[in-house]
């Protein structure tokens, strides 16, 4: 079981300041954070309706690469931006290639990665490329004041066909811009636990919590961190809270991204169209929901949403806050790969599905 610490649970349990999503008392808060210094369980957070049906955030939105099939997004509330990233489309050159670089399979197994920043409607805005990151299964996006900075994860080493990150970086979005994670200077690495691998993060802005999927010996974790300590560069950090991957997601299920949400932790999974996963089955996506405290799945459902789209690979998880100041609610975004028709040769195309508080 794993604890979480007094501070924290005030804001995963309790009313988070100025957000008028969570339902707790403060005499409920108190004792219950009493409790859980001795071990007990904090107070629920309401969790996202995992069974109801999904709205329609973004539907076949266009990204900056037109070639490659995004991996996972991230929304800013209150500036009304999203970002998406994707692996670098083959035959894009960069500041700093050498020959061959241009080529896909080497984007991928360097772990080069393009960021598109899109408004609500689905317009482009602008995009950055970033070498050497990873693969982008996870990123997110932190507001404190007017600043936007982007977390992903950094430094990836190869695997199999593919780039893994082996840190976490911070940085703000510059329109154009290419980081070289070996030449650009003065970059916010955190290196958020020691002797791990494959790390990716995602951001809960409600909560201001950063979730970290990580590997070690081998096995897949995920740490929790509150995400204003995780800003400040130091020598160590303490997770409020860390679980292993469920076994529900062993062996079969292809992971497909995640998310956090107060006490809940959120993960998806499945595969694109093909002849064993056919449309007309209606597709082999899950959403799955487990427990801070206790690492245990709480629900996993299969989701038919959006079944009639056309390649519908599952790809990525993000939570932000929707109309932020006015009455404003939390959604639960998740995304998949989609085109316009089943040709191959369509254009990768975005789409955001969304799911609300279900108490």
């Amino acid at each position: 079981m794993t604890e979480l610490s007094r501070r924290t649970f005030v804001r995963l349990g309790g009313a988070a300041a100025g957000a008028g999503v969570l339902a707790a008392t403060g005499s409920t808060t108190a004792t219950a954070a009493a409790a859980a210094g001795r071990g007990g369980a904090p107070a629920r957070t309401p969790s996202f309706g995992l069974t109801e049906p999904a709205e329609p955030f973004f539907v076949n939105v266009g990204l900056h690469d037109q070639r490659t099939i995004m991996q996972s997004f991230a929304v800013d509330s209150t500036g009304r931006h999203v970002y998406v990233v994707q692996i670098t489309q083959g035959g894009t050159i960069l500041p700093g290639d050498a020959p061959g670089d241009e080529e896909y399979a080497r984007r991928a197994a360097r772990g080069d990665l393009t960021l598109s920043k899109l408004d609500l409607a689905g317009n482009l805005l602008g995009h950055m490329y970033l070498k050497r990151f990873g693969h982008g299964v996870a990123i997110g996006v932190e507001r404190t004041g007017r600043d936007v900075h982007l977390w992903t994860e950094v430094d990836a080493v190869t695997e199999g066909a593919s780039g893994w990150g082996t840190r976490l970086l911070r940085f703000p979005f510059a329109d154009g811009a290419v980081i070289d994670a070996d030449a650009t200077p003065g970059l916010q690495r955190r290196e958020l636990l020691p002797g791990v691998d494959r790390t990716t993060c995602n951001v809960d802005p409600v909560h201001r919590t950063l979730v970290m999927r990580y590997r070690r010996d081998g096995a897949f974790r995920f740490a929790l961190f509150d995400l204003d300590d995780v800003r400040r560069e130091r020598p160590a950090y303490e997770p409020i809270a860390d679980v292993a991957q469920p076994d529900v997601l062993s062996g079969g299920p292809v992971f497909q991204g995640y998310a956090t949400y107060g006490r809940d932790l959120y993960l998806f999974d499945g595969q694109i169209y093909s002849a064993t996963n056919p449309p007309e089955g209606k597709g082999n996506a899950h959403l799955t929901r487990v427990d801070w405290r206790t690492g245990g799945v709480e629900e996993r459902v299969r989701t038919i949403d959006g079944h009639e789209l056309h390649r519908r690979e599952p790809e990525g998880l993000g939570v932000w806050l929707e109309t932020p100041g006015r009455r404003p609610t939390a959604r639960l975004g998740f995304a998949f790969g989609t085109s316009v028709t089943a040709d191959p040769d369509d254009d990768r195309l975005c789409t955001i599905l969304t799911k609300s508080l279900g108490g």
